[in-house]
């Protein structure tokens, strides 16, 4: 069933949601409606609702609320009430789609909303302003969320919140840029939004929207002598990792970004003054579901980080081979000089070859040694 809502009439989130149920109860082959506050109840969520629970008594003092409050302000008319059932005239439950503008939406949408959100009434009254400003021939649009802010009069974490909900729904679909505008001004591009159900129609408009815009790539801020550290580990055989997929699939994201932060510094300073050009981490030694899993992660767009920056690195950068470069015979030499020396003083300090259970016997006279701190973030 469509519900259709005129945009112009100024309701608030509880009038909002009830207007749309009443279009869709009503025929124009009738002159009137009777309905009641259960059977809106009903069409609302799909069920009849009980005052014994908290959330649907709210979800049915508002729906009287609402009543109350359309007929005050001359919205609807109530020709005839007995307590909780009405006989309204048809004054207010129709949209001329011919002569006005209007919004579709569809009656699963708003039964979903108010069977899993935390304010099912306010999120609907979101999701309505989202669908006003959908471009109808592209199906979507990119406003910022700080003039959504502003426009709709909600504090930027309700925004946040509602926004995170609808998309856990799918009922809205979110494309990421990840880029900000190359103007002077570094303002992030705006996400690009649709329905869920247009998702191909979003990621197409969206990609266009970012090549009308001058603009450059945002990444986030990494660590990569802490990622180096924790690569190393894995391919040493780090019981972090063994048996724990999530662990490693969290590891070859982050891997996966410091391989790109090379491509806008790929100059390293090393603890002993010199700079070096960083070497790219060998990501075949991770297993191919968790290569799989995230390729088509990164093809299916999420949401990010709503503040994201660019890739950022400590100057001082621990020399800590990779295993590639361990492999090669002239670092594999130079490796095993510099292993057993300490990289910080009047410190706690690990040996790190007794955190390996799979480290031979051969190499034990190799050491690496690290801070307690440092090695707590390693195995933490």
């Amino acid at each position: 069933m469509k519900l259709f809502l005129n945009p112009k009439i100024m309701t608030n989130d509880k009038e909002t949601a009830l207007l749309a149920i009443l279009n869709g109860m009503y025929s124009n082959k009738h002159e009137y409606l009777i309905t009641s506050v259960s059977l809106i109840g009903y069409a609302i969520t799909g069920k009849f609702l009980k005052t014994s629970k908290r959330r649907e008594r709210t979800i049915i003092e508002g729906i009287k609320s609402a009543m109350k409050s359309l007929a005050d302000k001359g919205i609807i008319e109530v020709i005839d009430q007995n307590k909780d059932d009405y006989v309204l005239s048809k004054k207010g439950l129709e949209v001329d789609t011919k002569k006005e503008k209007f919004i579709v939406v569809e009656l699963w949408e708003i039964q979903k909303i108010f069977s899993q959100a935390n304010k099912p009434f306010n999120v609907f009254s979101f999701f309505c302003c989202l669908l006003m400003t959908i471009n109808n021939t592209t199906k979507e649009w990119h406003m910022s969320q700080d003039d959504m802010v502003s426009n709709w009069k909600y504090g930027k974490e309700t925004v946040n919140s509602y926004l995170e909900q609808l998309e856990e729904m799918q009922l809205i679909y979110v494309y990421r840029h990840n880029k900000r505008k190359a103007d002077g001004t570094y303002h992030k591009l705006n996400n690009s939004y649709g329905r869920y159900k247009d998702k191909e129609l979003v990621i197409k408009a969206a990609q266009d929207y970012a090549k009308s815009v001058e603009c450059e790539d945002v990444y986030e801020k990494i660590d990569r002598r802490s990622i180096k550290l924790r690569y190393n580990a894995f391919c040493n055989g780090a019981k972090k990792y063994n048996c724990n997929s999530a662990a490693v699939w969290d590891l070859y994201k982050e891997c996966q970004l410091y391989n790109k932060s090379l491509k806008s510094k790929p100059i390293e300073k090393m603890h002993d003054g010199e700079w070096k050009e960083g070497e790219p981490l060998d990501l075949t030694v991770f297993p191919d579901d968790i290569i799989d899993s995230y390729n088509e992660k990164a093809t299916d767009d999420q949401w990010g980080e709503a503040e994201s920056m660019m890739y950022d690195f400590d100057e001082e950068m621990l020399d800590v081979p990779t295993m590639g470069e361990i492999q090669s015979e002239g670092d594999s030499e130079q490796f095993s000089k510099n292993s057993s020396t300490t990289v910080k003083e009047d410190l706690h300090l690990i040996d790190i070859e007794s955190l390996f259970d799979n480290e031979p016997e051969s190499n034990k006279s190799n050491k690496i040694v690290l801070t307690r701190e440092e090695a707590e973030e390693l195995f933490a």
